[in-house]
């Protein structure tokens, strides 16, 4: 029978975080930071304390997770994700939405890109369709079910494949995202006329995508041989722009609060391949 823990290691879904690794370290504390500062500053304007504490508690997670996608993005370059957070930080400055279903995209990310070096195990097959009807739980939050299932099936059509059984968890996915939708009215109001942060993101996404650094991959996978493979890391990229189109088509201007994570990943990974290598001293 196996352990808890052999069953997270067998999992492409979870990477673990190592307390020696100074990006992990920063982002660690960069998070912590976001929760004080988003706390203080709302209990300053007059929100109760619990309010407060929830608000900066998400926000604290969307920094994560702009790492955490930044990571997944550009797995050679770890500075890559410290400036996916800074990103994320100043598009958090114009609102936040529920961090559901940017989970989702980090773990449709990873189920696709598969830096774990897992295929998707026959637990991560039952996680994912329970986790698509929690994020749609809240408002919009079912794309994250959405991608979650394109990413099972995506897998599949890659090297080294997934199981084909992975079709009949996306199913169940996108099944329990539309049930959950429909039973609690989350679906969201439809397309909303962006603002102007919300079109800068586009643009700047657009942008960035187009300026992105390409490169065979030489990080190895964290918990399997071999490295990170190009065609994988190539529709992971592709994955991630699609979501983020497909947000904002949909959504419009709230595709930015919710998606604050993909966004700032997306930009942060390209503007970061554009910045001068940093030189020792001697």
């Amino acid at each position: 029978m196996k352990t808890p823990r052999s069953l997270i290691l067998d999992s492409c879904l979870w990477r673990e975080l190592d307390p020696r690794n100074r990006s992990h370290l920063l982002i660690l504390g960069g998070a912590a930071l976001a929760f004080a500062t988003v706390l203080a500053a709302r209990l300053n304007d007059g929100f109760g304390l619990s309010d407060s504490a929830g608000v900066a508690a998400n926000s604290a997670v969307m920094i994560f997770l702009s790492w955490a996608i930044g990571r997944e993005l550009d797995p050679d370059h770890p500075n890559s994700a410290i400036v996916a957070a800074a990103v994320g930080a100043l598009i958090l400055l114009g609102g936040s939405a529920a961090a559901g279903a940017l989970i989702g995209v980090l773990l449709a990310l990873r189920i696709v890109i598969r830096t774990t070096g897992q295929h998707p195990s026959s637990l991560d097959l039952v996680v994912v369709p329970a986790l698509s009807a929690v994020f749609a739980l809240a408002p919009r939050g079912w794309i994250g079910g959405v991608v979650m299932a394109s990413a099972l099936v995506w897998d599949t059509l890659l090297p080294q494949p997934g199981p084909r059984r992975a079709w009949a968890s996306a199913l169940v996915a996108l099944v329990a995202a539309a049930l959950v939708t429909g039973l609690q009215g989350t679906l969201g109001e439809g397309f909303r006329n962006p603002r102007l942060l919300g079109w800068g993101v586009l643009a700047f996404t657009l942008l960035a995508f187009a300026a992105l650094r390409w490169y065979v991959p030489r990080s190895g996978c964290d918990r399997g041989p071999g490295l990170v493979e190009l065609q994988r890391l190539k529709a992971g990229r592709f994955l991630a722009l699609g979501t983020a189109l497909f947000a904002f088509v949909w959504f419009g201007g709230t595709a930015v609060p919710l998606l604050a994570g993909l966004w700032a990943a997306l930009i942060g990974v390209s503007v970061a391949g554009r910045l001068p290598a940093p030189t020792s001293s001697p």
